[in-house]
């Protein structure tokens, strides 16, 4: 079987990196059986200080259909990279911005990747919404690894043609792409209990609480609701200059709206919590999947999402509702 040796911030047992980690779970549980994984990743999960309980360093850790290695901060060398290159048919990064992202690029530029194949995923990071957090420097990182090289001789993957533009876009005409769709999970439960009329309306969100997730404006959105509503956020703070002030927007909501922060999900929750509520509101400003989208819809949990996903067409089917990332007065509505 072909090996392929993917290079990525986290993965199992870790769940806080949202849309990328569930990506490649549902990759390797669609194709485990028919492609060798090999997952280089972080040994502990996003924003902790303590590695995994019970993992063996310096070898390889089967974790579902996936042999994963471990490694501590900065244990992404170029030695390791380089030696680890040799034994795969194919070598798949999650990324740039991470250390094992541009020291692959930089490796590869070099020659000292074995002239195994590079295909990076672009994860999004090229959309207007993704450019516009921390935009100076993201420009100047990009621009600085262009005069290198760095981005020659690769092949990127996206997931849609709309994600191809954006590539094109900032990199250029002739950034060489194969479109690969994401895989959503394999297990879709539906409700285990019917809707049925109740006097309060339950409104999850669930994703990290960063700025472009959008969930600023779902609280303002809230607002304008009259009836008795149960607004419940899920999902870890990325950003704690931010949920300092969605707070303060909470704060300011009428009586008859109910907030509640539950923290962050495990990976294998995620539909249950989205199951016990009635509609999902996400205003995101830029996916360039959003299984989380897949998700609700799995457990019949209505979405009402920007125009800023890939699921535009959710409203022309009846399935849920799509509005303009920054109309507020359309997502009360």
């Amino acid at each position: 079987m072909r090996k392929i040796l993917i290079l990525t911030g986290r993965y199992l047992p870790g769940h806080k990196d949202g849309g990328p980690l569930r990506t490649m779970i549902n990759v390797t549980d669609a194709l485990g059986d028919d492609y060798e994984f090999y997952i280089v990743a972080l040994d502990r999960d996003h924003g902790d200080t303590e590695p995994y309980p019970d993992i063996k360093y310096g070898e390889w850790n089967r974790v579902g259909k996936a042999n994963v290695r471990y490694v501590k901060p900065n244990g992404f060398t170029g030695d390791l990279i380089r030696e680890l290159s040799k034994d795969a048919d194919l070598i798949y990064t999650c990324g740039f911005y991470d250390d094992y992202g541009y020291k692959t690029l930089l490796l590869n530029k070099s020659g000292k990747l074995n002239g195994k194949p590079v295909v990076v995923a672009s994860m999004g990071s090229f959309s207007k919404g993704a450019l516009a957090h921390k935009a100076i420097k993201k420009k100047v990182f990009i621009s600085l690894l262009k005069v290198l090289g760095a981005f020659k001789n690769i092949v990127w993957s996206v997931t849609s043609e709309l994600e191809a533009k954006d590539l094109k876009r900032v990199i250029g005409e002739n950034a060489k792409y194969i479109v690969a769709e994401d895989l959503p999970r394999t297990n879709v439960p539906g409700r285990e209990f019917p809707l049925k009329e109740s006097e309060v309306l339950k409104v999850a969100f669930l994703s990290r609480i960063v700025p472009h997730k959008g969930l600023m404006t779902a609280i303002r959105a809230l607002r304008g609701i009259n009836r008795q509503t149960e607004f419940n956020i899920y999902g870890p703070i990325g950003d704690n200059a931010y949920w300092d002030s969605c707070k303060e927007e909470i704060d300011k909501l009428p009586k008859n709206i109910t907030a509640n922060y539950y923290g962050d999900v495990p990976s294998e929750k995620v539909q249950q919590k989205l199951q016990e509520n009635d509609l999902f509101l996400f205003p995101t400003r830029s996916e360039n999947y959003g299984h989380v989208v897949f998700e609700a819809l799995s457990v019949g949990c209505v979405p009402i999402i920007s125009d800023q996903t890939p699921w535009s067409f959710l409203q022309e089917i009846n399935a849920g509702f799509i509005v303009g990332v920054e109309d507020t007065e359309g997502y009360v509505a």
